[in-house]
């Protein structure tokens, strides 16, 4: 599969740092790179990028709430990368 970037934000009830650093982990273990944030209006962005397949699944994983969170929604849009990341990093 082709190597792409993510943009990814959810929105809901979120315990902010469990959720972040709970994504850091999967992001990790799927092999994405990239980032997860707070916006100024409550809504978390993850910007991420790697092998189509495992964006797949973190979305997926994201939308399964393992994480103890209420998620009102999920909105993504997949982009050519724009930059490079190494790592996946909690900001």
């Amino acid at each position: 599969m082709e190597h792409v970037q993510a943009r990814i934000l959810i929105e809901g009830r979120l315990q902010s740092m469990n959720f972040r650093f709970q994504t850091q982990q999967q992001a990790q273990k799927l092999g994405l790179a990239g980032f997860i944030r707070n916006l100024a209006d409550g809504r978390i962005e993850i910007e991420i990028q790697g092998d189509e397949g495992k964006i797949e699944e973190m979305l997926t994983w994201c939308q399964e709430e393992p994480h103890g969170s209420q998620i009102k929604s999920i909105l993504y849009r997949y982009d050519k990368p724009t930059k490079h990341y190494t790592d996946f990093m909690v900001r």
